[in-house]
């Protein structure tokens, strides 16, 4: 099988399972935001950034490597798994005696027990890194989105009915650990890669320089990600949080399910033709068009309806979040596009360049929400809009360089759907006052606003482009 098949293969079983799983947790988000309350949403967000920083070092930038590299020894992937296992157990270990300290911090005593239990997700994972990032280095997306449905739909069903049984915080947990075990548990139970009794410090040092780079990166923005939640939680209250918490993810909902499914299969792929410039920009090009093909109405649309999706999905207690929602949908299109430039810099080796550019996305942003959070909630997600509008000319510009792609030229491959998108939107606002007085039913103007919106996109895009079907065959060659 060809490369080319191999990613079109990928991109439709990844896409596929995608859109169950992502449509699984979709259900289960509006069901817990039903269940539980801001604050069971704001403690657990606390819970989060915690994990999601220390679980960066469980990989330590490892599976990137084995992808990255055209053939990694058996013994440097046995060095490599017994050294996030290490990694594991010590994180474990930190978080567990910090977790007195973090509960002080925020004046949330729960985060005392809760820490040290969703801390185990740091053992679990560490066991499967090597055998997923083999299974993605040969592009073999139909068995870990098997696997990952299998863990989703099950985690999901155990983690709904705690909520129901009435454990609030805890039923999270429960669906986080559950969905772990099931993933790296199905990854070795049909994985045909065992560790050997071997270990070598030498290997970890010959890959250090990559991960070292990459894992650098990794943590200066997942503190600048993160900042917002922090100051959120400490200043604002575990309520405030929880509110801005659910609009972030409801704004990622377009990055983790066009662009970051994407990043997985484009990286080994990227990796394969990294010193073909014209084949890399062509297939880029592309892989760009698409995300904003599918992102960019998303969240325009979700900026017209913002209101009454947020009445007829969570209820009245979640009213707060629309706004937040509005502010943030924008920030939702950018990073669609920006968030795909990390498979330039490590498909090029190019670790270094992507350290220095994320530490100064990290300044700029971590200083709009020391400004923004004078404002409360709203003002931190205004600040966090600012930012990534001053940063998203440099970002462009120093990643598509790597590949001879101008800011100008890529640019003018999704700037027709952004206008689309945008005309779009302001229909379907439009709309939505035009039949304001007329139908009552929320849940009946919520569907009509979005049936609106989807006949208006696809008509503006076949007045563009003439036939859809000739538009989506040229994005398969």
């Amino acid at each position: 099988m060809t490369l080319k098949q191999k990613v079109v293969t990928s991109a439709k079983w990844i896409t596929l399972a995608n859109v169950f799983k992502q449509l699984l947790q979709i259900i289960s988000l509006i069901i817990f935001a039903r269940i539980l309350s801001p604050d069971d949403f704001g403690v657990y967000a606390v819970l989060m950034i915690f994990v999601g920083f220390l679980g960066m070092f469980t990989d330590m930038g490892t599976s990137a490597v084995i992808i990255h590299l055209e053939n990694p020894s058996n013994k440097l992937l046995s060095s490599v798994f017994y050294f996030n296992v290490f990694v594991g157990i010590f994180l474990y270990i930190i978080l567990t005696i910090l977790s007195s300290y973090i509960a002080l911090f925020f004046d949330m005593n729960i985060l005392k027990t809760l820490l040290p239990i969703i801390a185990i997700n740091f053992i679990i994972t560490s066991f499967g890194v090597v055998q997923k990032a083999l299974y993605e280095k040969n592009l073999d997306f139909k068995r870990i989105s098997i696997i990952e449905n299998i863990a989703v739909i099950i985690s999901t069903i155990i983690g709904v009915a705690s909520a129901l049984y009435g454990l609030g915080v805890y039923s999270l947990i429960i669906q986080s650990l559950t969905s772990s075990v099931l993933l790296v548990g199905l990854m070795w139970f049909i994985s045909g890669w065992r560790p050997l009794v071997f270990f070598s410090f030498d290997d970890i040092k010959s890959i250090w320089n990559y991960t070292a780079n990459l894992s650098s990166f990794n943590i200066i923005n997942y503190f600048a990600r993160n900042a917002d939640n922090f100051l959120i939680g400490k200043y604002l209250g575990s309520s405030a949080l929880g509110v801005y918490n659910l609009a972030y993810k409801i704004m990622l909902y377009p990055l983790q399910n066009i662009s970051q499914v994407l990043i997985r299969i484009l990286f080994p792929a990227f990796s394969q033709i990294q010193n073909d410039n014209e084949k890399f920009k062509k297939a880029y090009k592309r892989v760009i068009f698409f995300i904003a093909l599918v992102s960019f109405p998303i969240m325009a649309g979700l900026m017209a309806i913002a209101d009454i999706f947020v009445t007829v999905l969570f209820g009245d207690k979640w009213q707060s979040l629309a706004l937040i929602l509005l502010i943030l949908a924008p920030v939702g299109m950018m990073q669609s596009v920006v968030t795909t430039v990390g498979s330039l810099y490590m498909a090029k080796g190019k670790t270094k360049t992507m350290l220095n550019i994320g530490a100064i996305n990290s300044i700029v942003t971590v200083f709009s929400f020391i400004i923004g959070i004078q404002f409360g909630v709203e003002g931190v997600a205004l600040s966090y809009l600012l930012a990534n509008i001053i940063m998203l000319y440099p970002n462009l510009l120093i990643a598509w360089r790597q590949i001879g792609l101008t800011v100008s030229e890529g640019l003018k491959e999704i700037m027709p759907i952004f206008i689309i998108s945008i005309i779009l939107g302001i229909v379907v606002f439009m709309f939505g006052v035009f039949i304001k007085s007329v139908i009552t039913i929320q849940v009946v103007k919520l569907i009509l606003m979005i049936s609106v919106g989807i006949v208006i996109y696809l008509v503006l895009l076949h007045i563009k482009y003439g036939s859809l079907r000739l538009l989506l065959g040229e994005l398969k060659k």
